[in-house]
């Protein structure tokens, strides 16, 4: 049985990388897949600006912040990123919550 719904979308997103944060992600929208008794995670993103251009590229590990909704995305690879206009996809681990401090 496969069950897909829509978990959680955000206009503006920090991304951190071993714990320093490293760009932001505009326009993410996160997918949570119930496949074969566990769930995946796949989703979106429009635009990813990063500090240092040569960071952005397919295949990096990363963590994703939605801080209007208090999740974190952990363990995020980017599965690709198209070049002109840095918009692509990932797929994650799992998903955290966090409360401020």
């Amino acid at each position: 049985m496969i069950i897909m719904e829509k978990t959680c979308g955000s206009y503006k997103c920090d991304v951190m990388q071993e714990g320093k944060r490293i760009g932001r992600m505009d326009g993410v929208n996160l997918i949570q897949w119930f496949v074969k008794n566990r769930y995946r995670y796949t989703g979106t993103f429009s635009r990813f600006v990063t500090n240092d251009p040569n960071e952005s590229q397919s295949g990096m590990d990363i963590d994703i912040i939605f801080s209007n909704k208090r999740v974190i995305i952990k363990d995020a690879k980017i599965e690709w990123i198209k070049s002109q206009n840095q918009n692509g996809t990932f797929h994650a681990a799992r998903i955290e919550s966090y409360e401020v401090v």
